[in-house]
Formats: C-alpha cells, sequence, structure tokens
C-alpha cells in the first residue's frame, strides 16, 4: 500500500470518529443496535475490515498500520463489532469459501446486518470436538442435520449457524475421529431447528441449547470439500487471525487502566501485595501484545503462527481471570453485592466480569486442554490418549515459536552453531575446577563475533548490530551455560560506548575483559554512598565486595564519589593498587570476587549530572541482557525437561503422557515464551527509541521480571520432571537453577522489579 493510500484511511477514519463522537446518542436503540449501526457505517465508509483483502472489501493494511488501526479505534471507544463470531467465520469465508459463498456471506456478516453463532461444541464433546455426533445425511442436494449443539453463544438472535456435523459414519467401536467432518452454514430459522436457552452463572442467558430434527440444509452451504471440515476449521486468514491478538491488547489496555483507577480511587496504591497483582496484570497485557506482534511478523513472512496462537489462548483466558479478580478485591466491601445491586460498584460491573470470567478457561476448549495442544503439538510431549503427534508441528523445546526476521534467524543460528559442543557441562561440575576459571578460548570465539560489543556501533568500536539482536545473542549464550563473563562486559560496554570511550571499546573488540565494580540495575546506582569508594581527582580507594567477573578482569568501571557528587572512573587492573580476592560463585559459570582499590589510578568517564545520564542510557541494557540470560536458562530447562519426559518411563508409559508432568512442563513454556518476547519486544523499543523515560523503565522492568520468574520457573519444574537424576550433582540441571537465582539476584529481583513498575503505573491513574 502506498504511503497517500494509508494516509488516507487513517484520515478517513479520524473524521468518521470525529463526527460519530460529536452526536448526540439515540436514546431509543439499545448499545447492541447502536454497535450494529456503526459497524454498518464503517463499511459504507470502507472501513470497517482492515485486515482483509481487497478483492472481498478489505483495506489489506501492513502490520504497522493495523496497529494505528486498532489504536485509533480503541482509544476512541467506539463500538466493537456486536458479533465476535462473525469474525472467526470471516477468514474461514475468505480462505476457503466460493466466489459465490462470499459474494452471499461477507458483507451482511461485516456490516452486523446478519448475525453468527458457532455450532461447535456438544454435550459429549465439549474440547474434544473429534467426537462430536451431530449427523448430516446426504439427501441429493441437501444434507439432513440431526443432532445438537450447546453452549451457543447469541443462538437467540442469531440468523445463521457455522457447524460442524459428521458427514462420514464413526467406524464402528470408534467413539473419536477427525474425519468425515464437514463445515456448514445454517439458517436459524431452518424447519427442525429449536432454541434453548441456558442460564450462566451470573443470571444472564447468552448461551443456548440448539438442536437440529431433520433440518434440511443445501449442499451449496457447505464450505470446502465434505469431510475437510477438520483442517478448515482449524485453519483461517493468518493474517486475521494474529492481527486479532493485538486488538484484544487494545481492549485489554482500556480494562486494565481502569482497574489500575480502582485500585488508586480505593487507596489500595501502597498495598504491596496489591502492587504485586498490579505489575503482574500490565505484564499480562504486554505477554499477550508482544506474543501477537511475533505471531503476525510470522504470518506476514508465510509461517504458521499456530505455536504462538496456542500460547497465547492460554494466556489471555488466565490473564482475564486475574484482571477480574483484582478488580473485584479492588471494590472492597461492595464485592458483598451482586452485579444487579443497587449499590454495586461501576454499575455491578466487576462482580459481573468476575463470574463471567470463569469461562474464558472452559470455552474454545479448556485451560487443560490447551496445556495438552502446547504439550503435544508444541512441545511435542506424548499425548495422554496414545496417539501418535505429527512431528511437522512441533517446535523444538526451549526454541523461539515465532522469530521476528532474518536477522534474529540467522544470528540464532550461527550462535548456536558456534557453541554446540563448545561448552562441556562435565568441566563445570568438576569439583577440582579452580574458582577463578573461565573459558578462554570461548571467550575469544565470542569477541570474533562481535560481543560483548555487538550493539554498539561499528565506528566507534561495536558490531553495529542492535540491542534486540543482543539480547538473542545473550540467550544463546545462556543455553549453553557459558562460563565467560558475558553479562558484566556487556553492561561495560554499554557504559564506554554512553561515556564516549573510544580506546577502552576497541580494547574489548579485541578480548580485554572490562568490567563494572558494581550494576546499574538498580535506580541508586552512580548515587554516592557510604560504602561507594572514593576519587580524590587521581585515584580510586576503596572496596567492593562481590564484583562479577572480577577474577578474570583487566579493568573495572567505578562508581565512586568525590566530594559527595558522583564520578565514573576507569581503573586498570594493575596488582600493585587492586586486589581481586576470588570467591566461589553460587552460579558454577561465573566468577565473582572482592575488589579492593588501593589508590588506584584511573580515568574519570563521567562525573556529576552526567552520570545520571549515563545511568538511563545504560540501566536498560544492562536489565534487558540479564532478562535475555534468564530467557536463555529458561530454554535450556525446558528443553532438559521435555526430553527427559519423552524418554523416561513409569507404569508402562513415558512420563511426559501423565498430565500433571505434561502441563507443569506446558506451563513452563508458556512462562518462557512470554518472557522472551517481552524482552525482545521491549529490546526494539529501545532501538527505535519510540519509549523513553519512566515508560521504558516501567516496560523494562515487567520484561525482566517476567524473564526472572520464567527462569526459576522452568529451573525448578525441570529438576521435579527429572526426579532423583535432577537432584543429582552429576546431572547439570542445578547448574540451570544456580544460575536463574544468580541472575535474579543481579537484576534487583522480581519482586522489585515488579514494585517499582507498579508505583510508575499507580503514579498515572492519580
Amino acid at each position: 500500500m502506498t504511503a497517500t493510500a494509508t494516509g488516507d484511511w487513517r484520515t478517513r477514519l479520524t473524521d468518521l470518529i470525529a463526527d460519530y463522537r460529536s452526536r448526540t446518542p439515540d436514546e431509543s436503540k439499545d448499545r447492541y443496535q447502536r454497535a450494529r449501526d456503526w459497524q454498518a457505517e464503517l463499511d459504507d465508509h470502507g472501513l470497517a475490515a482492515p485486515a482483509w483483502p481487497r478483492e472481498v472489501g478489505g483495506l489489506d493494511l501492513a502490520l504497522d498500520d493495523l496497529l494505528d488501526y486498532y489504536r485509533i479505534t480503541s482509544a476512541a471507544k467506539v463500538p466493537s463489532h456486536p458479533c465476535p463470531l462473525s469474525m472467526i467465520l470471516a477468514p474461514t469465508l475468505i480462505a476457503h469459501g466460493t466466489d459465490a459463498q462470499k459474494e452471499r456471506f461477507l458483507k451482511p456478516l461485516l456490516r452486523a446486518d446478519e448475525l453468527w453463532c458457532q455450532g461447535f461444541s456438544e454435550p459429549a464433546a465439549g474440547s474434544d470436538l473429534a467426537s462430536l455426533t451431530t449427523r448430516a445425511v446426504r439427501d441429493g442436494d441437501e444434507y439432513v442435520v440431526t443432532g445438537q449443539k450447546i453452549w451457543t453463544s447469541q443462538a437467540d438472535r442469531a440468523d445463521w449457524i457455522f457447524a460442524l456435523v459428521r458427514t462420514t459414519p464413526l467406524e464402528p467401536g470408534t467413539k473419536r475421529s477427525t474425519s468425515g467432518i464437514s463445515y456448514l452454514l445454517i439458517p436459524m430459522t431452518s424447519p427442525g431447528i429449536t432454541v434453548r436457552s441456558l442460564r450462566d452463572i451470573s443470571g444472564a442467558a447468552h448461551f443456548a441449547e440448539v438442536f437440529f430434527d431433520d433440518v434440511r440444509v443445501p449442499v451449496a452451504n457447505r464450505i470446502g470439500a465434505e469431510g475437510e471440515g477438520w483442517s478448515i476449521m482449524r485453519t483461517s486468514l493468518g493474517h486475521e487471525r494474529a492481527t486479532a491478538f493485538l486488538a484484544d491488547e487494545f481492549r485489554y489496555r482500556n480494562t486494565v487502566d481502569r482497574v489500575f483507577r480502582l485500585v488508586v480511587d480505593q487507596g489500595l496504591a501502597d498495598d504491596p501485595l496489591v502492587r504485586q497483582q498490579v505489575a503482574d496484570l500490565e505484564i499480562g497485557v504486554q505477554s499477550v501484545a508482544q506474543n501477537g506482534a511475533r505471531a503476525l511478523a510470522a504470518v506476514l513472512r508465510g509461517q504458521d503462527p499456530g505455536a504462538v496462537a496456542s500460547v497465547n489462548r492460554l494466556v489471555k483466558s488466565e490473564f482475564e481471570q486475574r484482571l477480574h479478580a483484582l478488580a473485584l478485591r479492588a471494590t472492597g466491601e461492595a464485592a458483598v453485592l451482586d452485579s444487579r445491586a443497587d449499590g454495586a460498584c461501576d454499575g455491578g460491573r466487576w462482580a459481573y466480569g468476575y463470574l463471567m470470567s470463569r469461562a474464558t478457561t472452559i470455552g474454545a476448549g479448556t485451560a487443560e486442554i490447551q496445556r495438552n495442544t502446547i504439550a503435544e503439538k508444541v512441545l511435542g510431549l506424548p499425548s495422554s490418549r496414545g496417539e501418535r503427534i505429527d512431528g511437522s508441528s512441533v517446535v523444538a523445546a526451549g526454541e523461539p515459536m515465532a522469530v521476528a526476521d532474518d536477522d534474529e534467524r540467522e544470528l540464532r543460528a550461527a550462535l548456536a552453531g558456534a557453541l554446540k559442543s563448545a561448552v562441556d557441562p562435565a568441566d563445570l561440575l568438576d569439583r577440582s575446577r579452580a574458582i577463578d576459571s573461565s573459558d578462554a578460548g570461548l571467550w575469544s570465539d565470542l569477541v570474533g563475533f562481535g560481543l560483548p560489543a555487538l550493539h554498539v556501533p561499528a565506528e566507534e568500536g561495536g558490531a553495529g548490530a542492535d540491542v534486540r539482536l543482543l539480547c538473542a545473542a545473550v540467550e544463546e549464550c545462556a543455553k549453553v551455560i557459558a562460563p565467560v563473563p558475558l553479562l558484566p562486559t556487556v553492561v561495560a560496554a554499554s557504559i564506554l560506548h554512553a561515556t564516549g570511550a573510544a580506546e577502552a571499546l576497541n580494547a574489548m573488540a579485541s578480548g580485554t575483559v572490562v568490567v563494572p565494580a558494581s550494576l546499574p540495575t538498580g535506580p541508586a546506582w552512580g548515587r554516592p554512598g557510604a560504602s561507594s569508594p572514593a576519587w580524590n581527582g587521581t585515584s580510586v580507594t576503596g572496596e567492593q565486595r562481590l564484583v562479577q567477573g572480577a577474577p578474570v578482569a583487566s579493568s573495572f568501571i567505578v562508581s565512586a564519589q568525590q566530594d559527595g557528587r558522583p564520578v565514573l572512573i576507569l581503573v586498570d587492573g594493575e596488582p600493585e593498587t587492586v586486589t581481586v580476592t576470588a570467591q566461589q560463585a553460587f552460579d558454577r559459570s561465573s566468577t565473582v570476587g572482592t575488589v579492593r582499590f588501593d589508590a588506584a589510578p584511573g580515568t574519570v568517564l563521567a562525573e556529576g549530572d552526567a552520570v545520571e545520564t549515563v545511568a538511563a542510557r545504560v540501566r536498560p541494557i544492562a536489565l534487558l541482557a540479564h532478562g535475555a540470560d534468564a530467557v536463555g536458562v529458561a530454554a535450556r530447562a525446558v528443553a532438559l525437561a521435555v526430553d527427559w519426559a519423552g524418554q523416561r518411563e513409569q507404569f508402562g508409559h513415558a512420563i511426559g503422557s501423565f498430565q500433571a508432568v505434561s502441563h507443569r512442563i506446558a506451563d513452563a513454556a508458556v512462562a518462557l515464551e512470554g518472557a522472551r518476547n517481552q524482552v525482545l519486544g521491549v529490546a526494539a523499543t529501545v532501538d527505535e527509541g519510540v519509549v523513553q523515560g519512566a515508560d521504558l523503565d516501567c516496560a523494562v522492568d515487567l520484561a525482566v521480571a517476567s524473564a526472572l520468574d520464567a527462569a526459576i520457573t522452568a529451573t525448578e519444574s525441570c529438576i521435579q520432571v527429572l526426579g532423583g537424576i535432577g537432584f543429582t550433582w552429576e546431572h547439570p540441571a542445578h547448574l540451570l537453577l544456580r544460575r536463574a537465582r544468580s541472575i535474579a539476584v543481579l537484576a534487583g529481583g522480581a519482586d522489585t522489579l515488579r514494585d517499582r513498575a507498579a508505583t510508575h503505573l499507580l503514579s498515572t491513574k492519580t
């Protein structure tokens, strides 16, 4: 699409929204009818289908434009399509429908002139759709449909139902099969259809049972070939499917912000437990957004986003429950009132929402079924039902389920190949290994690859990549538990870049190890304190008790003070003035030592207010690098757990076929993917400069907190899955746990990061 055309739709949309919002609402119509009218008006102006192809009346917008479309409509709070199920059918029609079917159904569907319901679930076939029994027997140019559907939302007002029916009977003795199922479009006014409303736990009647008693349906209303309904149901127009996640992000954004305001209004902003929940909700929103963005990027490259889609389905459903649980908590004593009570908070919105959110982990496949899908179809674990897993749909355990672009893919492949046999965990497990050991050969290889200054411009001594690719590289190194001082040197390179220390950067590009004496991962870094080393204008005196990488460092970046003012000093590790005492690190792949500076000469890198400027530039990169390392650790732990669960047998079955095991691994994989996508997504904003200041710090804190939690979850789960073997010294699982715990300490702790982020989030809602 040309830039002119892009500007045209944006101008037309904003003008139409401005006109709509200037009108006095027609109170003679209910909210539902007003939404239908707005959808028709959008269509009249050619603005109703942003992601549909042009040939079927869509705008066919590119990714950035789609994001803008949803931002604009979400911010304006104009009505959404009154029949979300129509947007499930539409991609299927576009991908598999005949020209006549598209001509007949798409326009009224888009305008909400005709409303749809979905006929998939049955009393004995809820999440297990392959066991459905509703029959459709061919009779000339018609099918005769007999059976029952249940939990059918909006069946009482729908004009049509898209249904899965069995056109080929099950083989004798067979209870389920995905073959022989067809996809039919059936008018709800057909003779023989009976709708009986069902009340949900809120007391409302949103769904119903639908009975088919010899209902005659034209064969022309079948989508695709007979018997191929299962595969048609499982596929849709990927572009639309993935952008639905982005639309969810903006919808959730409004609701989450409303909950945050409720927390502030109810005086709960200082409650430490509530603050943790506030940060957790923000992490949920970002996880949905970043997972969706990665999925859409895959679609735009012609790849299947199915793995990320499965993960996001589970993430969204459980996120909605946590969202409404916090909202109900924040209503205080009003939580004892039903949604229809006169004194209910916000008109009963939160009481009603809490009850309705119970359906998010039940409808469209329960959370347990989603975990089965992730374990079996994504991770390749053995099926609890004894079915063969189609290996073509399996993602290598621990690997990204979607990669943003070819640069990232190529970097990961190159590093993974170089690291594959470079690290032997047995070396780290050798009890006689010196506590100040580091792999000099591997370090030389990584320096040759461009680390640790991968993200520094080439003209300034770096490799010229971006922070996102740096994070991908750090992740790959962490997967193999690389015993090199990568994290502290990445931070040091960032500081030297921020201070313009070109000579020191060039030395690092040749393999010189420079580490910070303290990490700028917290807001206090660079501010004078009682324990800060002192700078007298020519030399540094003082002690830094625990310095990462100190035993192998050639130089140190010291955060010191001079007359109460902060100053950053680059100090050479000369034996006469700098003493390093190595200590046994909890993480056996790293080194740590106490460093004593005795009138050590140095070079000033920054002083006064300039130190805080450096901190502001470096802190996001330092934290994201630690988050990426945590992601790599989690990835290796998930891979080990999946491998063992597929091999180890108990009671005659692979332990991965037991849901208690497979669901635990699936949860670790979901946490891993969400954390990875958040770290990489926020890293991209650092590169682009689109988010800055407190907003950037908040986003970084949340992404890294997510990564730290994912690493702890994955490593602890890995040891649990491995059982006794995982508790032995000889197995490398504990090396991952040790590293995960150490990273959490170095990054400041997930709880601290969440609390810091919550402070910012709630401060914007006062």
